[in-house]
């Protein structure tokens, strides 16, 4: 548990730091750039988030190929990793290239909402910077992927922590000065961007020998990569379809003025979601291990303290949501935004089934089964977006939140019903457990029903 519970610890400091900046910040925002460019960044916000929708999740291919190649052949280790690592900054290259390119397409040729259409210089560069920003990021996972396959996670939240520490001084020394939104953006959605970037250095650094210049392209190896990143990008993409589309999208469509609770809401959700990955990511890592060393107990063991833990403090954060968040929002903001019962009601049920789905699909990906993990995600992600309109258009921002619980329960369901199937951790949703685990794939692809 050593091994999930310190980057786990390190993690959630560096997000407690983080959320500090946000309760801090939002208010600031809110009072430096009015209600209107304040709904407007809230957008900005969401849409700066959809390049995320892309991301090829190259930093969870090198996490899966240390972990299952560990002390077996290190130059093959170190040819797939550098290779991994030149496929990453190509492909985030054509990723910010092509989303800015389309973004600026549309701007220009969509009706723009009348509060867009008055900033729109200032909109467009907040997202294309974002963009920018966010591209460098999933450029960098390759570097935090092999700290995981290490077990060294814990590293990069160090340096985020000094990141978060200076963007709080910038907050208050220079946003007062200059109250863009590209720069609220900045220091409340990409704070820890400067620390990434000193993580992978360090990396780099302290891993020379997986980083070799000469590796040479092997066709079958690129082909090999692209496939294991394909499962990974499709669970990204289906994460932030239900987490970061619908305050950009519906604030395009109908206005900022009309998701700002929601926008509010999904800013703290982001940070509770980060806290939910840096504890499942771990547990994915620590559980592959175990079965690939056919390990069965301790893999079983580390998911049901796992579990108990995360779900137990899920429980108690949705009970607070329920009861205090109006009273915490109009203690914070002091703007006259106020969450209605049902809206409160939908929220609680969301932290629950957050918590439920990242657990299970960590569970899934560690057992080897990341395809049935993604072909779920890619089905919630189908299904949300005509449910979210016909509900939007029934119940408002509730109505959203409706749409996004429905399709997480579903999801939790699906997952629990393949998890049953599987020889080792099939125990945990209620089957008979086998003796021993099948050994895990090197690129972390599917092992059983679905074939090698």
């Amino acid at each position: 548990m050593r091994s999930i519970l310190l980057p786990t610890l390190a993690a959630w400091l560096a997000r407690v730091l983080a959320i500090a900046l946000n309760i801090i910040g939002l208010p600031l925002a809110l009072r430096a750039l009015g209600q209107e460019r304040f709904g407007l960044f809230l957008v900005v916000l969401s849409i700066g988030s959809w390049i995320g929708f892309a991301n090829v999740g190259m930093g969870r291919v090198v996490a899966s190929i240390i972990t299952r190649t560990a002390g077996r052949s290190p130059a093959l280790t170190a040819r797939l990793i550098s290779m991994a690592t030149a496929l990453a900054a190509g492909i985030n290259l054509a990723l910010f290239l092509g989303a800015s390119t389309l973004f600026l397409a549309v701007m220009a040729t969509v009706p723009l909402n009348e509060a867009i259409a008055h900033h729109r210089i200032e909109f467009e560069i907040s997202i294309v910077s974002l963009f920018l920003a966010m591209s460098l990021w999933f450029f960098l996972s390759v570097f935090e992927g092999i700290d995981a396959g290490h077990h060294q996670l814990q590293r990069l939240y160090y340096f985020q922590l000094g990141s978060y520490a200076l963007s709080l001084v910038l907050l208050f020394v220079v946003f007062p000065r200059y109250p863009s939104i590209a720069l609220a953006a900045y220091l409340l959605n990409l704070s820890f961007l400067l620390g990434s970037i000193a993580h992978g250095i360090d990396v780099a650094r302290r891993n020379r020998h997986l980083l070799v210049r000469h590796f040479g392209w092997h066709r079958q190896a690129v082909r090999l990569l692209l496939l294991s990143t394909l499962d990974f990008t499709v669970i990204s993409l289906g994460i932030g379809i239900l987490y970061q589309l619908s305050t950009g999208l519906f604030g395009f469509v109908f206005g900022p003025d009309k998701v700002i609770e929601l926008g509010v809401l999904m800013r703290l959700m982001q940070s509770y979601g980060a806290l939910l990955i840096a504890f499942t990511f771990p547990l994915t890592n620590v559980i592959a291990s175990r079965l690939a060393a056919r390990d069965g107990d301790g893999a079983r063991h580390a998911a049901r303290i796992s579990g108990f833990l995360l779900l137990g403090g899920a429980l108690v954060a949705s009970l607070g949501a329920l009861l205090f968040a109006n009273g915490l929002l109009a203690l914070w903001l002091h703007a006259g935004i106020r969450f209605t019962p049902p809206f409160l009601v939908a929220t609680s049920l969301l932290i629950l089934l957050s918590s439920l789905h990242f657990y299970l699909a960590a569970l899934l990906m560690g057992g080897s089964d990341t395809k049935r993990a993604a072909r779920i995600h890619l089905a919630e992600a189908a299904l949300f977006l005509p449910i979210a309109f016909a509900s939007f258009h029934a119940a408002g921002q509730t109505g959203l939140l409706i749409a996004l619980d429905t399709v997480l329960a579903g999801g939790c369901i699906a997952m629990a019903l393949r998890l049953r199937r599987h020889p080792v951790l099939g125990s945990l949703a209620g089957a008979r457990p086998a003796i021993t685990a099948r050994p895990a794939s090197a690129m972390g692809g599917s092992v059983g029903a679905d074939g090698p």
